[in-house]
């Protein structure tokens, strides 16, 4: 199966910290990476109905992991193209969170070719959905602003009504932060916890000690990608839309 020179919405995601572990204990890596891929599979099939239309959006997404990566993309570039990938990809996320795998990614629209019989992928598309996660410095899941203009003209809300695309001031490798379309994956999930708020960045961190070692050993540049993450959290969770709301 080929797809040749053709428009899709296209997302890349990778586990924070495989490389080392996979180094430490590549058994333990290999259960990780198996719970990843039993997640996008109990994630990836659910069907989507429109609020607006009340169409039932299935079968629209195809996704494939290799080492540490999970690419997925739309089959197409329509607007039920978009709501599949966002909302699929991000139901794959937060399964992932609660099997302790940390993800980010980042999702882009664009030119993307692939051959399924070569295993080939590739698009420009497909790079700027890797830049964009690749640069920031937490776990989420960042949105060009194609992607985000088609989501917010549905509109793409949660369960509460709030928007499920939202502008944050993300933190990135080099350079102050950058106002970014994101998944609010805190509000369309916020069923999924029933802690205290605010959530600590030890508590956030703790299940996963079991795989990346205790917090107070973890490098600095690694405890600042889960404190901005327990940042975003806490910001959402509690209300706030944007980084700049007091």
């Amino acid at each position: 199966m080929t797809g040749h020179r053709d428009d899709r919405f296209v997302a890349h995601f990778d586990m924070l910290g495989m490389s080392l572990l996979t180094k430490r204990d590549p058994d333990l890596a290999w259960e990780k990476l198996s719970a990843l891929s039993r997640a996008r599979d109990e994630r990836l099939h659910l069907g989507i109905e429109r609020l607006d239309t009340k169409e039932l959006i299935t079968d629209q997404v195809r996704a494939f992991i290799f080492s540490d990566t999970m690419i997925a993309f739309s089959k197409g570039s329509t607007q039920n193209d978009a709501l599949a990938l966002l909302l699929l990809t991000t139901e794959v996320f937060s399964r992932a969170l609660y099997y302790c795998i940390p993800l980010r990614g980042g999702i882009a629209h664009g030119r993307f070719g692939f051959n399924l019989d070569l295993n080939l992928f590739s698009g420009p598309a497909l790079v700027d959905a890797y830049e964009l996660g690749e640069s920031s410095q937490w776990l989420g899941v960042i949105i060009d602003d194609r992607t985000a203009e088609v989501a917010k003209s549905v509109p793409l809300r949660s369960e509460r009504g709030k928007d499920a695309v939202v502008q944050w001031e993300v933190p990135v490798k080099n350079g102050p932060p950058v106002a970014r379309n994101v998944m609010n994956w805190v509000e369309t999930h916020r069923h999924n916890y029933l802690g205290p708020i605010p959530l600590t960045v030890e508590a956030f961190y703790s299940p996963m000690e079991a795989l990346f070692g205790p917090w107070e050993a973890l490098p600095q540049v690694i405890q600042i990608k889960y404190e901005n993450t327990v940042a975003f959290f806490n910001a959402q969770y509690g209300g706030r839309l944007s980084a700049d709301v007091p």
